[in-house]
């Protein structure tokens, strides 16, 4: 099964994207902040990093990062999600190692074929 961390402190969105990436059979982990999210990492390598634009701590160029670094083995596929456009963010996020970037809202079919696109097994 593809496990995903999803870093959100933002109940309602996380729900959302709970229940999207449930029903792609994936298991979904959470976190609220950057350090609590590379403690995670480091711990249980998940395959997949959702990441708010608005997370506690993130999306700075080192978290990014600090991620991509994190655990044992093959890092994990790092998207970052936002609600309005940053383009500087946007590209400095793919630069540091991001698969992509989503902009809510997106649907369960969009989600599914950037997991896909980016190697994932869903």
């Amino acid at each position: 099964m593809t496990r995903c961390l999803l870093i959100d402190d933002n109940g309602r969105s996380r729900q959302h994207l709970h229940q999207m990436l449930s029903g792609l059979g994936l298991e979904t982990f959470f976190s609220t902040g950057a350090d609590e999210a590379v403690r995670f990492c480091n711990d249980n390598a998940p395959d997949v990093v959702l990441v708010s634009a608005n997370a506690k701590g993130g999306p700075t160029r080192e978290f990014v990062k600090r991620l991509r670094l994190s655990g044992q083995g093959k890092p994990p596929v790092v998207f970052l999600y936002a609600e309005t456009a940053d383009t500087a963010l946007f590209g400095q996020t793919i630069l540091d190692g991001a698969a992509d970037v989503l902009m809510l809202p997106f649907d369960r079919d969009l989600l599914h074929f950037k997991l896909r696109q980016a190697g994932l097994q869903v």
